[in-house]
């Protein structure tokens, strides 16, 4: 049995509780929130800290594979761009992927994270997962314009999902990348997949860009000369939205995440929102400033009634996988969202997003969501400060 106090603790489903005192088992399980009458020292054998406590964050899109890349610097801005020093870039030597790799997921788990949802094209973020405390939902992503490769991309996705399914069998989802990388007919084929289970979980990049909106509706942008120059056979699409393919290929009962949704109008969200049984919004600011020089509208978002969970993306478009870095960008170009708010996007509404909220995402008894300290806190405001850092108590 453990105890641990703070100045204030921040359970997420109530008011932060000041001097509050969490009890925790042998295994990491709450038993017990004590709310001290007077002072914590009331309560013998706590370990008490100047700072609050808040539960382990929930990093709700990510690349590891992608670590690598940090520092990546595309020739211009724009998500084209972005695509294409990705692709040149992401093939370096395996030592030095293999090594990113276990660096962010360390960095992430001593930084507060307890679970990521994690993008993956490849098995290399295997080995590490399995070494790690972190909590793993694998999104296996496909993606490919060629119609006349759409078997063998399904296929070697298919073969990734087995892989990690047969680690992760709760947690591996098959995924499409986005609505502007995909041919119709490996939609097709994502389609039936996502058809033979009412449990499946998708996460898309979703109106990360102009260019999206252009390259679907006309044919033509950024995205198009990327495809172009690159020779890869593709068919454009014409007339088409980013709304009209999700949902023409993702049946309405599959929990889904929209990823960025930098550009999106929230009519054209709220329309989406009708039609999926359980959506949500997962906002990554520090890649939107790096990639398109734009956050999405998040107090309307918040407004309209929308879930929204945070992710940090990858290294090759932000600088680090802390959560708390992504809240401090949300608090300097939001004024007006508060911490608490913007902390349980950080932590309950990932876990919802991912159907883990029974035990990951609030401070409550009976769950195990690990606990994160956060220093150098403005008591007066209730925010971080410059100086905050999180660190990992559980």
């Amino acid at each position: 049995m453990r105890r641990f106090g703070a100045n204030y603790i921040f359970p997420i489903t109530r008011p932060p509780i000041r001097n509050g005192i969490i009890e925790i088992d042998d295994y990491g399980t709450i038993t017990d929130i004590i709310e001290p009458s007077n002072d914590f020292q009331e309560i013998h054998s706590t370990q008490f800290f100047n700072g609050i406590i808040v539960p382990g964050f929930i990093n709700a899109h990510c690349h590891l594979e992608l670590s690598h890349l940090k520092g990546l610097k595309p020739s211009q801005p724009g998500i084209a761009s972005f695509i294409e020093a990705v692709t040149k870039q992401r093939n370096d030597s395996n030592i030095e992927a293999d090594k990113s790799i276990a660096d962010a997921i360390n960095e992430a788990e001593s930084s507060g994270t307890v679970a990521i949802a994690d993008i993956c094209n490849t098995n290399s973020t295997l080995p590490y997962k399995l070494k790690t405390g972190i909590s793993f939902h694998n999104f296996i992503e496909l993606f490919g314009l060629n119609p006349n490769h759409a078997d063998t991309a399904f296929n070697n996705g298919l073969k990734v999902f087995s892989e990690f399914q047969s680690h992760f069998p709760n947690t591996t989802w098959l995924t499409p990348h986005s609505t502007y990388s995909i041919s119709e007919p490996l939609w097709n084929k994502i389609s039936n997949f996502l058809t033979k289970s009412r449990e499946n979980i998708a996460s898309i990049h979703y109106a990360e860009s102009m260019a999206e909106y252009e390259f679907l509706a006309k044919g033509t942008g950024p995205l198009f000369d990327r495809y172009s120059n690159a020779n890869i056979p593709f068919v454009p699409t014409k007339g088409e939205s980013p709304m009209s393919i999700i949902t023409k290929y993702i049946p309405e009962y599959v929990r889904i995440l929209l990823v960025h949704n930098t550009f999106a109008s929230t009519e054209e969200l709220s329309a989406l929102k009708k039609r999926f049984h359980d959506l949500t919004l997962v906002t990554c600011p520090e890649s939107n400033l790096t990639i398109e020089s734009k956050l999405p509208p998040l107090i309307d978002f918040e407004s309209n009634g929308f879930n929204i969970a945070m992710g940090t993306d990858s290294l090759a478009s932000a600088s680090s996988l802390s959560m708390l870095a992504q809240i401090m960008i949300i608090l300097k170009h939001f004024p007006t969202i508060e911490f608490q708010t913007a902390l349980k996007w950080a932590t309950l509404n990932g876990a919802k997003a991912l159907n883990m909220d029974k035990s990951f995402g609030s401070i409550e008894v009976g769950k195990k969501p690990g606990l994160v300290l956060i220093d150098h806190f403005n008591f007066t405001n209730l925010r971080p400060t410059s100086q905050s850092v999180a660190k990992r108590l559980m």
